[in-house]
């Protein structure tokens, strides 16, 4: 909540302590029970499974998730396979795979965007842990996350066309979901702005990360 206050307003919390609440933050990223670990699977796999995959296949990916959560060592490349097949499971011998993404038709997000941004946001809280970020990177990434979070906000209820992913949009319940949700944004524009998912995305194409 402290992080929510900063995000939200600049004379509360000064930009020292929302530095201290983000490694903080960075510390417990990643803890989560079991029953947690469970609940965001199942959501990761409702946002990714096809119509038509099968049972043995959404629960592959849901185990993968739930070990890689309660390890904080996802093994990317079963998992990047795994919901590829998930996503588009109509894969057939020596036909180049047609790769389904979810969200808005026409920014669609790939699995393989969808792991690039979980390394992306492992560097970054490693990054965040250490109190490796400057305060003017921080601030400047508070700037554009707020102009970012206010066009996201306006088009939401918009963002349901056909062929989009089913609650994709939809807005958490709870004022502490609403609150970890925008937080979880900025850190995605914070590790945007320094340049760690462009590396991790380059990594990739060359194959430097394991997917």
């Amino acid at each position: 909540m402290v992080l929510f206050v900063w995000l939200t307003n600049d004379t509360v919390v000064p930009v020292g302590q929302a530095r201290r609440a983000l490694r903080t933050y960075a510390q417990t990223t990643g803890k989560t029970n079991r029953a947690r670990r469970q609940e965001n699977a199942r959501r990761i796999v409702d946002q990714f499974a096809h119509p038509s995959a099968t049972y043995q296949q959404r629960r592959t990916v849901q185990l993968l998730i739930e070990e890689g959560e309660r390890t904080r060592k996802p093994d990317w490349e079963k998992l990047h396979s795994a919901l590829t097949a998930l996503c588009s499971p109509w894969r057939t011998a020596s036909v180049p795979l047609l790769e389904r993404g979810i969200g808005r038709p026409d920014m669609p997000l790939t699995v393989s965007d969808s792991i690039v941004i979980k390394v992306a946001a492992q560097q970054l809280t490693a990054r965040l842990r250490a109190e490796q970020v400057r305060e003017e990177d921080l601030l400047e990434a508070r700037r554009v996350h707020r102009i970012d979070w206010a066009q996201y906000e306006a088009a939401r209820s918009r963002q349901h066309p056909a062929g989009t992913t089913p609650r994709f949009f939809v807005a958490p319940e709870g004022m502490e979901a609403r609150a970890r949700e925008q937080v979880h944004a900025y850190t995605g524009t914070l590790a945007g702005m320094l340049g760690i998912i462009a590396q991790v995305a380059t990594g990739a194409q060359v194959g430097r990360v394991p997917f």
